[in-house]
C-alpha cells in the first residue's frame, strides 16, 4: 500500500471514529424541551401508582438487575422515588456510553494499525471490542501473521485481553 493510500485510510478511520463518538455524545444529550424521559419510564414502571418503585416493579428494567436496586435506593427505604430512579439510571447509562466510546476507539486504533502493517490483509480480519476485550476473527495467510495481529492488538492502550480466533487459511 502506497504512502498516499495509507494516509487516506488513516484519515477515513479517524473521521469514522470521530463520527461514532459524536453520535454517542449526541445520543446522551437530553432534549432540552422535553426532559421527561425518565419520568415517563418511572410512571410506566410504577404499577400501583404510589410514586415509589418496589423491587418487583423495578425488576422489569434490566438496568437495575444485579444489585442495581440496592445501589439506587440511597435512603434505604426499600423503594425508589423518581429522583433515585433517574439519578441511578442516568449514571449507569453515561458509564455505558463512555465504555462504548472507549471500545470503539480501541477497535479503530487496531484497524488503523492493521492498515499500515506491511504484508497484512486487514480487510479479512474482523475486530470487535467489548469492555476492553478484543476478539479477532477472520482469515490470515500464515501463523506468523496470526501472532502479529494479536501482538498489534495488545499494543493498543486500553486493551485488557485479546481473544485470537483468527484462522490460518491453507
Amino acid at each position: 500500500m502506497g504512502q498516499t493510500s495509507q494516509s487516506m485510510c488513516r484519515a477515513l478511520l479517524c473521521t469514522t471514529a470521530l463520527m461514532c463518538m459524536h453520535a454517542t455524545v449526541f445520543a446522551m444529550t437530553p432534549d432540552a424541551a422535553n426532559q421527561t424521559g425518565y419520568q415517563r419510564e418511572f410512571k410506566f414502571l410504577d404499577a400501583d401508582a404510589n410514586g415509589k418503585l418496589s423491587a418487583k416493579e423495578i425488576s422489569k428494567d434490566g438496568l437495575f438487575n444485579g444489585g442495581g436496586f440496592g445501589k439506587a435506593d440511597t435512603n434505604h427505604n426499600q423503594s425508589l422515588d423518581a429522583d433515585e430512579f433517574s439519578t441511578y439510571k442516568s449514571k449507569v447509562q453515561q458509564k455505558q456510553a463512555k465504555q462504548a466510546a472507549s471500545d470503539s476507539t480501541i477497535t479503530t486504533k487496531i484497524k488503523s494499525k492493521y492498515l499500515i502493517e506491511k504484508n497484512f490483509r486487514s480487510f479479512r480480519v474482523s475486530v470487535e471490542t467489548k469492555e476492553g476485550v478484543v476478539v479477532l476473527s477472520g482469515f490470515v495467510e500464515n501463523e506468523s501473521t496470526r501472532k502479529r495481529a494479536e501482538q498489534i492488538a495488545y499494543e493498543v492502550s486500553g486493551v485488557r485481553a485479546v481473544k485470537n480466533a483468527l484462522v490460518v487459511k491453507p
